[in-house]
């Protein structure tokens, strides 16, 4: 089983249109020999002059200020995508990082205040952190250590402690947590960073085993689907998820709309013009993220 040509024209077509540029530029990229440079050109309409994103960057939260969450998601983009992490951009991006790190359990909180003076999902109200969670700390650090300056990487390499130290306890932890986790392994791999040790590899499989959901009846909730957690057969957390994948891509193809996107298993719960946009930028993210997905496991006809 896979998705068709037509199928993938159709989609093609949604994108064009419907999806914000930024999304549309990710899509160009994967399939129609768009470049880099145009992703990074969209991405940057919704980076701040202090460096960090806002503006809607986050499909769900819409204050146009800076926030942590909405600002790592950035760095997310760059993995995914390959893009440079030594550019003017990312590390302006880092500096906003460094600067706006507090002495709290969670060293950045998600969101300023002011969110609440603008439309956002339910689940997006400002809270002051009282307890550490490794999102979005873990995936933020991974690129201090990475790729930050001196001053950067200490800091980074202090809250990836911490985060290894709550990945190897007992608290829970949720898919976000486990996401941005697995890229900071992955970024301290790539540098051979001696943090990651093979008892931290080990806890994250067992976190995966333990997070991922093999009832297909709850895939259209909120639950962590095994291609959520390896995107890609040569991914080294596969074989934690391995039992459910062929059914999940299955899944994924059945579950296309009458236009041949994906909607999204989550809403604000309320019927306004921004919810309804929301809706709409979270369809235009969806298709080139697993449609990528559906390629690296082959089930594209291109």
């Amino acid at each position: 089983m896979k998705l068709s040509k037509a199928r993938l024209a159709r989609m093609d077509a949604w994108m064009r249109a419907n999806a914000r540029p930024y999304d549309l530029a990710k899509w160009d990229l994967l399939f129609n020999g768009g470049t880099k440079d145009k992703l990074v050109e969209e991405m940057l309409k919704y980076q701040n002059s202090d460096g960090g994103f806002g503006n809607g960057f986050e499909a769900d939260i819409l204050l146009p200020d800076s926030a942590p969450m909405v600002s790592a998601e950035a760095v997310f983009l760059a993995y995914e995508y390959g893009l440079d992490c030594t550019a003017d951009c990312f590390c302006r991006l880092l500096d906003y990082f460094e600067r706006t790190v507090e002495d709290i359990p969670r060293f950045w909180q998600d969101a300023p205040p002011q969110i609440e003076d603008y439309p956002h999902g339910p689940w997006w109200g400002y809270s002051v952190s009282t307890t550490f969670s490794p999102n979005p700390c873990a995936v933020i650090a991974s690129a201090l250590i990475a790729h930050g300056t001196q001053s950067q990487q200490l800091l980074g390499t202090k809250v990836a402690e911490r985060c290894f130290e709550f990945l190897l306890g007992t608290e829970p932890c949720d898919e976000h947590m486990c996401y941005n986790l697995q890229r900071l392994i992955e970024r301290l791999q790539s540098i051979a960073s001696p943090l990651v040790t093979s008892e931290i590899v080990s806890a994250m499989h067992s976190r995966l085993r333990d997070i991922v959901c093999y009832d297909e009846t709850k895939w259209r909730e909120y639950f962590p689907q095994p291609l959520d957690l390896a995107d890609s057969p040569n991914s080294q957390w596969y074989a934690d998820v391995e039992q459910g994948i062929e059914r999940n891509l299955e899944f994924w193809l059945e579950d296309l709309s009458e236009n041949d996107v994906w909607t999204p298993n989550f809403s604000w719960g309320v019927d306004t013009a921004q919810s309804r946009q929301a809706t709409q930028n979270w369809k235009g993210h969806m298709a080139p993220k697993r449609a990528k997905i559906l390629a690296n496991f082959g089930i594209l006809e291109l």
